[in-house]
């Protein structure tokens, strides 16, 4: 998708992200990132993928998904203009963790791992908002698990019971006396 000068500015505008930049750091921002766009059903990015950018939703709903199985995955939610994808694979390097995909038409801006360096190293205002971004939410990440935990361990009879059930149903899918498991009976995001 090649949009001149002043749609990418257009594009960008309103985005929290962007807030705070003057229009020559926008500009020079602008230089370096591509606008991609993305049609309904359509991955941005694939778990288990190398990571070497990251995305900013600028238009449109992306929902992000987990392989549970081979058959199975999982949708772990949906998110909007103003949000980053694929921004902690840009940090370590590491396989992306989720699988991305279109819900709409999408439009991102995507910037590259060798390109957002070239920023941070020139002292761009940007680069040290996008590190701000994924420490707040890494950090929301860390308080969510923390919370979780606290739950299962806070009421170990009612885990147990729920992971004693979830057994039975695994064993009698085993023994074919029970057609399928059903994990979405199950609580696991910590309303045990």
């Amino acid at each position: 998708m090649r949009l001149d000068p002043q749609q990418m500015l257009k594009l960008v505008d309103g985005i929290e992200l962007f807030d705070g930049l003057s229009d020559r750091e926008k500009n020079t921002l602008l230089a370096i990132v591509r606008a991609q766009e993305y049609s309904p059903g359509e991955e941005l990015c694939r778990e288990g993928d190398r990571g070497f950018s990251f995305f900013i939703v600028c238009r449109g709903t992306v929902a992000i998904y987990k392989e549970i199985s081979a058959a199975n995955r999982e949708c772990l939610g949906e998110i909007g203009p103003g949000s980053m994808i694929g921004q902690v694979s840009l940090i370590d390097g590491k396989p992306r963790s989720a699988t991305v995909t279109a819900k709409s038409r999408v439009i991102t801006l995507e910037c590259t791992r060798d390109d957002f360096e070239r920023l941070f190293n020139a002292g761009s205002p940007f680069a040290f908002k996008i590190l701000e971004q994924i420490s707040i939410h890494l950090v929301a990440r860390v308080r969510n698990a923390n919370m979780q935990l606290y739950k299962l361990y806070s009421r170990p009879t009612e885990t147990l019971m729920k992971l004693h059930s979830l057994c039975m149903n695994i064993q009698r899918s085993i023994s074919d006396t029970y057609d399928s498991i059903n994990l979405s009976d199950m609580d696991f995001d910590g309303g045990l």
